[in-house]
Protein backbone atom coordinates (compact mmCIF):
# COMPACT_ATOMS: atom_id res chain seq x y z
CA UNK A 1 0.00 0.00 0.00
CA UNK A 2 1.51 3.30 -0.90
CA UNK A 3 0.51 5.96 1.62
CA UNK A 4 2.24 8.98 0.05
CA UNK A 5 -1.71 10.74 -0.14
CA UNK A 6 -2.44 9.80 3.71
CA UNK A 7 1.34 11.10 4.22
CA UNK A 8 0.46 14.30 2.90
CA UNK A 9 -2.49 15.05 4.47
CA UNK A 10 -1.21 14.19 7.81
CA UNK A 11 1.71 16.88 6.78
CA UNK A 12 -0.79 19.56 5.99
CA UNK A 13 -3.18 18.65 9.62
CA UNK A 14 -0.30 19.18 11.45
CA UNK A 15 1.25 22.13 10.21
CA UNK A 16 -2.36 23.65 10.09
CA UNK A 17 -2.90 22.80 13.40
CA UNK A 18 0.21 23.35 14.47
CA UNK A 19 0.38 27.03 13.81
CA UNK A 20 -3.23 27.73 15.03
CA UNK A 21 -2.34 26.08 18.78
CA UNK A 22 1.65 27.44 19.09
CA UNK A 23 0.41 30.70 20.48
CA UNK A 24 -1.68 29.27 23.00
CA UNK A 25 -0.97 28.42 26.35
CA UNK A 26 -0.66 24.81 27.85
CA UNK A 27 -3.54 23.18 29.21
CA UNK A 28 -2.71 20.23 31.35
CA UNK A 29 -6.55 19.40 31.79
CA UNK A 30 -6.30 18.65 28.48
CA UNK A 31 -7.06 14.94 26.59
CA UNK A 32 -4.97 13.30 24.03
CA UNK A 33 -5.72 12.52 20.38
CA UNK A 34 -3.69 10.41 18.26
CA UNK A 35 -3.51 8.96 14.77
CA UNK A 36 -0.92 6.31 14.22
CA UNK A 37 -0.22 4.69 10.36
CA UNK A 38 1.86 2.18 9.69
CA UNK A 39 3.65 0.67 6.37
CA UNK A 40 6.18 -1.10 4.48
CA UNK A 41 5.90 0.94 1.81
CA UNK A 42 8.45 3.60 3.51
CA UNK A 43 11.13 0.53 3.39
CA UNK A 44 9.56 0.36 -0.26
CA UNK A 45 8.40 -3.40 -0.04
CA UNK A 46 4.35 -4.95 0.24
CA UNK A 47 5.04 -7.74 2.52
CA UNK A 48 4.29 -9.19 5.98
CA UNK A 49 3.09 -6.63 8.47
CA UNK A 50 2.32 -4.55 5.28
CA UNK A 51 -0.64 -1.95 7.16
CA UNK A 52 -1.31 -0.71 10.71
CA UNK A 53 -3.56 2.39 11.75
CA UNK A 54 -4.78 3.30 14.77
CA UNK A 55 -7.15 5.82 16.56
CA UNK A 56 -6.14 6.52 20.32
CA UNK A 57 -7.98 8.86 22.20
CA UNK A 58 -6.45 9.55 25.72
CA UNK A 59 -8.58 11.23 28.68
CA UNK A 60 -7.21 14.33 30.54
CA UNK A 61 -5.26 13.08 33.74
CA UNK A 62 -7.44 12.05 36.46
CA UNK A 63 -10.74 11.95 34.60
CA UNK A 64 -11.45 8.46 34.66
CA UNK A 65 -15.00 7.27 34.10
CA UNK A 66 -16.62 4.44 36.89
CA UNK A 67 -14.54 1.40 35.11
CA UNK A 68 -11.89 3.30 35.33
CA UNK A 69 -11.96 4.41 39.07
CA UNK A 70 -12.92 0.67 40.13
CA UNK A 71 -9.64 -0.63 38.32
CA UNK A 72 -7.61 2.30 39.61
CA UNK A 73 -8.81 1.01 43.11
CA UNK A 74 -7.35 -2.72 42.37
CA UNK A 75 -4.08 -1.55 40.89
CA UNK A 76 -3.07 1.47 43.17
CA UNK A 77 -1.12 -0.90 45.24
CA UNK A 78 1.54 -1.72 42.11
CA UNK A 79 2.22 2.07 41.24
CA UNK A 80 0.97 4.38 44.52
CA UNK A 81 1.60 8.06 44.24
CA UNK A 82 1.01 7.69 40.09
CA UNK A 83 -1.53 10.50 37.93
CA UNK A 84 -3.85 7.84 36.51
CA UNK A 85 -4.79 8.45 32.75
CA UNK A 86 -7.65 6.40 30.87
CA UNK A 87 -7.47 5.58 27.19
CA UNK A 88 -8.96 4.40 23.92
CA UNK A 89 -8.38 2.64 21.04
CA UNK A 90 -9.61 1.37 17.48
CA UNK A 91 -7.49 -0.12 14.95
CA UNK A 92 -6.69 -2.43 12.25
CA UNK A 93 -3.36 -4.55 11.16
CA UNK A 94 -2.72 -6.49 8.11
CA UNK A 95 -0.13 -8.78 7.03
CA UNK A 96 0.22 -10.94 3.14
CA UNK A 97 2.65 -12.57 1.98
CA UNK A 98 5.37 -11.84 -0.12
CA UNK A 99 3.70 -12.41 -3.67
CA UNK A 100 0.05 -10.52 -3.13
CA UNK A 101 -0.33 -11.81 -7.04
CA UNK A 102 -0.97 -15.84 -6.71
CA UNK A 103 -4.03 -16.83 -5.85
CA UNK A 104 -2.77 -19.91 -3.68
CA UNK A 105 0.66 -18.97 -1.59
CA UNK A 106 3.04 -21.81 -1.48
CA UNK A 107 3.42 -23.22 1.70
CA UNK A 108 6.53 -21.49 2.76
CA UNK A 109 4.65 -17.91 3.13
CA UNK A 110 2.72 -16.63 5.99
CA UNK A 111 -0.65 -16.61 5.27
CA UNK A 112 -3.16 -13.29 4.76
CA UNK A 113 -4.68 -12.20 7.81
CA UNK A 114 -6.57 -8.92 9.32
CA UNK A 115 -7.20 -7.78 12.72
CA UNK A 116 -9.81 -5.35 13.46
CA UNK A 117 -9.91 -4.20 17.17
CA UNK A 118 -11.08 -2.11 20.04
CA UNK A 119 -8.75 -1.71 22.91
CA UNK A 120 -8.96 0.00 26.49
CA UNK A 121 -6.05 1.40 29.02
CA UNK A 122 -5.21 2.99 32.05
CA UNK A 123 -1.90 3.95 32.74
CA UNK A 124 -0.19 5.53 35.78
CA UNK A 125 2.35 8.11 35.33
CA UNK A 126 4.95 8.45 38.69
CA UNK A 127 6.81 10.71 36.44
CA UNK A 128 9.99 8.37 36.53
CA UNK A 129 7.97 5.37 35.89
CA UNK A 130 4.69 4.40 33.82
CA UNK A 131 2.60 1.15 34.20
CA UNK A 132 0.02 0.31 31.76
CA UNK A 133 -2.93 -2.09 31.75
CA UNK A 134 -4.68 -2.46 28.78
CA UNK A 135 -6.91 -5.10 26.72
CA UNK A 136 -7.42 -5.22 22.54
CA UNK A 137 -10.90 -7.59 21.94
CA UNK A 138 -11.79 -7.69 18.29
CA UNK A 139 -11.79 -10.28 15.37
CA UNK A 140 -9.52 -11.75 12.68
CA UNK A 141 -10.36 -13.32 9.71
CA UNK A 142 -12.77 -11.60 6.97
CA UNK A 143 -14.44 -10.17 9.27
CA UNK A 144 -11.38 -7.59 9.97
CA UNK A 145 -12.04 -6.22 6.69
CA UNK A 146 -8.59 -6.46 5.37
CA UNK A 147 -9.26 -7.59 1.91
CA UNK A 148 -11.87 -4.80 0.88
CA UNK A 149 -9.88 -2.40 2.41
CA UNK A 150 -6.23 -3.34 0.99
CA UNK A 151 -8.30 -4.12 -2.33
CA UNK A 152 -9.85 -0.61 -2.51
CA UNK A 153 -6.76 1.48 -2.04
CA UNK A 154 -4.49 -0.67 -4.54
CA UNK A 155 -7.27 0.09 -7.10
CA UNK A 156 -7.29 3.84 -6.14
CA UNK A 157 -3.30 4.18 -6.25
CA UNK A 158 -2.96 1.64 -9.76
CA UNK A 159 -0.95 -0.94 -7.27
CA UNK A 160 -1.09 -4.47 -7.27
CA UNK A 161 -4.16 -6.14 -6.74
CA UNK A 162 -3.26 -8.59 -4.04
CA UNK A 163 -5.09 -11.71 -5.21
CA UNK A 164 -4.84 -14.11 -1.81
CA UNK A 165 -7.39 -12.78 0.20
CA UNK A 166 -9.72 -16.46 -0.43
CA UNK A 167 -6.59 -18.14 1.47
CA UNK A 168 -6.42 -15.73 4.54
CA UNK A 169 -7.13 -17.15 8.11
CA UNK A 170 -10.68 -17.69 9.40
CA UNK A 171 -12.84 -16.05 11.12
CA UNK A 172 -12.30 -15.65 14.80
CA UNK A 173 -12.33 -13.57 18.19
CA UNK A 174 -9.31 -12.26 19.21
CA UNK A 175 -8.15 -10.75 22.68
CA UNK A 176 -5.12 -9.89 24.24
CA UNK A 177 -4.35 -8.82 28.02
CA UNK A 178 -0.96 -6.22 27.68
CA UNK A 179 1.13 -5.06 30.80
CA UNK A 180 3.89 -2.52 30.19
CA UNK A 181 6.03 -0.83 32.61
CA UNK A 182 8.99 1.88 31.28
CA UNK A 183 11.23 3.37 33.24
CA UNK A 184 12.61 7.18 32.26
CA UNK A 185 16.20 8.49 33.20
CA UNK A 186 17.58 12.07 31.64
CA UNK A 187 19.57 14.71 32.24
CA UNK A 188 20.36 18.21 30.71
CA UNK A 189 23.45 17.86 28.57
CA UNK A 190 26.87 20.32 29.43
CA UNK A 191 25.89 22.25 25.98
CA UNK A 192 23.84 25.49 27.91
CA UNK A 193 23.85 27.41 24.71
CA UNK A 194 21.78 24.38 22.80
CA UNK A 195 19.30 23.88 25.87
CA UNK A 196 19.94 20.10 24.93
CA UNK A 197 18.83 17.00 27.29
CA UNK A 198 18.97 13.18 26.70
CA UNK A 199 17.49 10.59 28.47
CA UNK A 200 17.19 6.60 28.81
CA UNK A 201 13.75 4.48 28.91
CA UNK A 202 14.03 0.79 29.27
CA UNK A 203 10.80 -1.44 29.32
CA UNK A 204 9.55 -4.57 29.51
CA UNK A 205 5.61 -5.86 28.45
CA UNK A 206 3.98 -9.07 28.64
CA UNK A 207 1.03 -10.00 26.72
CA UNK A 208 -1.62 -12.86 27.00
CA UNK A 209 -4.13 -14.05 24.55
CA UNK A 210 -5.39 -16.40 21.73
CA UNK A 211 -3.77 -13.46 18.67
CA UNK A 212 -0.50 -13.05 20.48
CA UNK A 213 0.88 -14.23 23.87
CA UNK A 214 4.68 -12.40 24.31
CA UNK A 215 7.39 -11.37 26.70
CA UNK A 216 9.82 -8.25 25.43
CA UNK A 217 12.67 -6.21 27.19
CA UNK A 218 13.92 -3.31 25.04
CA UNK A 219 15.11 0.56 25.51
CA UNK A 220 14.94 3.57 23.63
CA UNK A 221 17.41 6.67 24.00
CA UNK A 222 16.63 10.39 23.17
CA UNK A 223 18.18 13.50 22.70
CA UNK A 224 16.60 16.93 21.66
CA UNK A 225 14.94 20.32 22.83
CA UNK A 226 12.87 20.24 25.51
CA UNK A 227 11.92 16.97 25.85
CA UNK A 228 8.63 16.06 26.18
CA UNK A 229 7.66 14.76 29.59
CA UNK A 230 5.78 11.57 27.68
CA UNK A 231 7.10 8.00 27.07
CA UNK A 232 7.22 8.41 23.47
CA UNK A 233 4.86 8.17 20.06
CA UNK A 234 2.23 5.18 20.36
CA UNK A 235 2.82 2.13 18.44
CA UNK A 236 0.96 -0.77 16.61
CA UNK A 237 1.21 -3.67 18.65
CA UNK A 238 3.25 -5.95 18.83
CA UNK A 239 5.95 -3.35 19.17
CA UNK A 240 5.31 -1.73 23.18
CA UNK A 241 3.48 0.79 22.80
CA UNK A 242 2.88 4.29 24.62
CA UNK A 243 -0.14 5.44 25.84
CA UNK A 244 0.04 8.93 24.18
CA UNK A 245 -0.32 11.63 25.90
CA UNK A 246 2.29 14.63 26.11
CA UNK A 247 2.97 18.08 27.78
CA UNK A 248 1.97 20.86 25.20
CA UNK A 249 4.98 23.43 25.16
CA UNK A 250 5.05 27.17 23.42
CA UNK A 251 7.18 27.36 20.58
CA UNK A 252 8.96 24.32 18.28
CA UNK A 253 10.49 21.24 20.17
CA UNK A 254 12.11 18.24 18.98
CA UNK A 255 13.82 14.64 19.57
CA UNK A 256 16.11 12.33 18.01
CA UNK A 257 15.78 8.96 19.21
CA UNK A 258 16.85 5.44 18.65
CA UNK A 259 15.39 1.78 20.12
CA UNK A 260 15.86 -1.61 20.63
CA UNK A 261 13.67 -4.15 21.84
CA UNK A 262 13.86 -8.27 22.07
CA UNK A 263 10.70 -10.21 22.13
CA UNK A 264 10.37 -14.05 23.17
CA UNK A 265 6.94 -15.39 21.18
CA UNK A 266 4.54 -17.87 22.42
CA UNK A 267 1.90 -17.25 19.80
CA UNK A 268 1.20 -15.34 16.94
CA UNK A 269 -1.89 -15.76 15.04
CA UNK A 270 -1.01 -13.95 12.35
CA UNK A 271 1.65 -16.68 11.48
CA UNK A 272 0.47 -19.45 12.91
CA UNK A 273 -2.80 -19.33 11.73
CA UNK A 274 -6.19 -19.97 13.64
CA UNK A 275 -6.13 -21.47 16.99
CA UNK A 276 -8.22 -24.54 15.94
CA UNK A 277 -8.58 -25.80 12.61
CA UNK A 278 -8.25 -22.90 9.37
CA UNK A 279 -5.31 -22.65 6.45
CA UNK A 280 -2.11 -23.87 7.24
CA UNK A 281 0.46 -21.40 9.07
CA UNK A 282 4.34 -21.21 8.77
CA UNK A 283 6.72 -22.24 11.62
CA UNK A 284 6.97 -19.34 13.47
CA UNK A 285 10.63 -18.06 15.50
CA UNK A 286 10.21 -17.52 19.33
CA UNK A 287 12.45 -15.67 19.60
CA UNK A 288 12.75 -11.46 17.05
CA UNK A 289 13.36 -8.35 18.01
CA UNK A 290 13.12 -4.73 16.35
CA UNK A 291 15.85 -2.03 16.10
CA UNK A 292 13.92 1.72 15.10
CA UNK A 293 15.12 4.86 15.00
CA UNK A 294 12.97 8.45 14.32
CA UNK A 295 12.59 11.79 14.67
CA UNK A 296 9.60 13.98 16.53
CA UNK A 297 8.93 17.24 16.17
CA UNK A 298 6.28 18.96 18.77
CA UNK A 299 4.64 22.49 18.19
CA UNK A 300 2.32 23.61 20.80
CA UNK A 301 -0.37 20.89 21.26
CA UNK A 302 0.95 19.41 17.69
CA UNK A 303 3.21 16.68 17.30
CA UNK A 304 4.07 15.11 14.34
CA UNK A 305 7.08 11.52 14.83
CA UNK A 306 8.35 9.84 12.38
CA UNK A 307 9.77 6.40 13.27
CA UNK A 308 11.57 3.85 11.01
CA UNK A 309 11.27 -0.30 11.90
CA UNK A 310 14.27 -2.84 10.96
CA UNK A 311 12.12 -6.32 12.60
CA UNK A 312 14.15 -9.49 12.37
CA UNK A 313 12.62 -12.78 10.79
CA UNK A 314 9.71 -13.73 12.81
CA UNK A 315 9.70 -17.14 11.05
CA UNK A 316 11.67 -19.69 9.81
CA UNK A 317 10.92 -19.87 6.01
CA UNK A 318 11.00 -16.26 6.13
CA UNK A 319 13.68 -14.33 4.02
CA UNK A 320 15.40 -12.07 6.09
CA UNK A 321 14.57 -9.21 7.77
CA UNK A 322 11.30 -7.21 7.13
CA UNK A 323 11.39 -3.04 7.43
CA UNK A 324 8.03 -0.15 8.12
CA UNK A 325 7.64 3.40 8.76
CA UNK A 326 5.23 4.46 11.50
CA UNK A 327 3.84 7.84 11.32
CA UNK A 328 2.35 9.49 14.31
CA UNK A 329 0.06 12.37 14.96
CA UNK A 330 -0.61 13.91 18.52
CA UNK A 331 -2.77 16.54 19.25
CA UNK A 332 -3.82 17.75 22.76
CA UNK A 333 -7.51 19.69 22.71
Amino acid sequence: MRPRPVAAALALAWLWAGVAAAQQAPDPARGTLGFTFENDVFAGSDQDYTNGVRLDYVRPRGRLSALGRAARARLARLSPGADWRESFALGQNMYTPPDITLRNPPPDQRPYAGFLYAGYGLSADRGDRLDSFSIEIGVVGPSALAEPVQTFVHKLINSPIPNGWDTQIRDEPGIRLIYDRKYRFGAALPLPALDLRADAAPHFNLTLGNVDSSAAVGATLRIGRDLADDYGPPRVRPAVSSPGFFRARRGLSWQLFVGAEGRFVGRNIFLEGNTFGGPRGVTIRRTTADFLAGLAVQLGRVELAYTHVLRLEEYQEQDGPSQFGSLNLRVRY
